[in-house]
């Protein structure tokens, strides 16, 4: 398999997984216990946390560890649920399944898939308590004005929350800098364990998940100590890859523009992360082309997988372009483990085709 659908999961780092799996006991125990084990896996988890706050350039004190970005959207959208929301319409379902219909606010994109600033403090209005936007698409890997947007509201009572999930381990995040209230990070998409997830909180919101006093009476439900674990050693690893990355992308570029093959790259490529790539095919459908990369051993995508494998049109593409567009587009997402050879292949048989 040539799998070239990072951006929905990324491929797990083994000797990750090998040491969680040579060393169980000290993740066995529960970091809420007053035990010995309870104590190791504590420590295990609170330098986890450490690194993964200086990750993103904040305060450990202020990182809360959830299941996963999913869920730390939905924590800020629903203490804001019953206020005016603004957000953008190619965002994740995370977030515009979320938001509450009647006091929501959508931004238009451009063929870039990026907002206007000016867009924005045109919608802003005395009611607007939260603006909710994505870093890097998870579809087109376009680039928002974050910094410009937390510039712009850090001067009012505006909740300002970044999706920065698929920005994580590709673009430089420092929470200072983009003057955010909040930002959502996950674990899987950088090649750790499924199933885990941070919250950067620059103040307490309401608990979204009852229960227990984890992380301080935030976030309730037993740690998980190996996917913090397995995130916090991924981060170093993932900006050792992507200058590599970044190289795999201009490669896979260049190698199908020597190809009888008609397509166009959706959006600015100067304006989008290095690890993903969203092409359009003029002469094939998305199901079509991507049962044939399958039948030929390679993994690609359509659009988001959260959308349970549909072959629905992508909303992102249908706000760049239009539908016709978003039903012969496809994406490439690129990771650690691809290689200039797997390209050659996937070009190949995009020749044959």
């Amino acid at each position: 398999m040539i799998y070239l659908d990072n951006a929905a999961t990324a491929i797990k780092r083994e000797e990750i997984i090998k040491y969680i799996l040579e060393h169980t006991k000290d993740f066995d125990g529960n970091p809420e216990s007053t035990h010995a084990m309870g104590r190791n896996a504590k420590m295990i988890l609170e330098e986890s946390r450490r690194k993964i706050a200086t990750s993103i350039g904040a305060n450990p004190k202020d990182v809360i560890f959830t299941s996963g970005a999913t869920e730390v959207n939905n924590t800020v959208i629903n203490a804001f649920k019953n206020s005016e929301i603004i957000t953008t319409a190619i965002e994740h379902d995370s977030i515009l399944n979320t938001i509450g219909k009647d006091n929501s606010v959508l931004l238009k994109v451009d063929k870039n898939g990026q907002i206007s600033l000016d867009d924005l403090k045109n919608k802003v209005s005395e009611n607007t308590k939260l603006v909710v936007i994505m870093y890097v698409n998870n579809e087109t890997g376009s680039i928002e004005p974050v910094k410009e947007v937390g510039e712009y509201l850090s001067d009012k009572d505006i909740w300002f929350h970044i999706d920065a999930v698929q920005a994580y381990g590709h673009v430089d995040i420092d929470v200072e800098e983009l003057k955010c209230d909040s930002l959502a990070i996950s674990g899987h998409k950088i090649g750790g364990l499924n199933g885990f997830g941070a919250m950067y909180l620059r103040e307490n919101l309401p608990s979204f998940m009852k229960g227990g006093e984890q992380e301080k009476n935030r976030r309730a439900g037993t740690s998980f100590v190996a996917g913090a674990y397995s995130m916090a050693e991924s981060f170093p690893k993932m900006l050792e890859e992507r200058e590599k990355i970044k190289e795999l992308k201009e490669y896979f570029v260049n190698e199908l523009s020597k190809i009888d093959v008609n397509f166009e790259i959706n959006g600015d490529i100067e304006k989008t992360s290095a690890h993903i790539l969203n092409i359009y095919f003029d002469d094939y459908k998305s199901d079509f082309l991507l049962t044939y990369l399958d039948m030929n051993g390679i993994c690609a995508s359509a659009g988001s997988a959260c959308r349970a494998g549909s072959f629905l049109p992508s909303h992102v593409i249908t706000n760049m372009y239009d539908e016709k567009r978003a039903n012969h587009s496809v994406r490439f997402s690129f990771g650690y483990q691809n290689t200039k050879e797997e390209i050659d292949k996937v070009i190949e048989v995009l020749s044959n085709l």
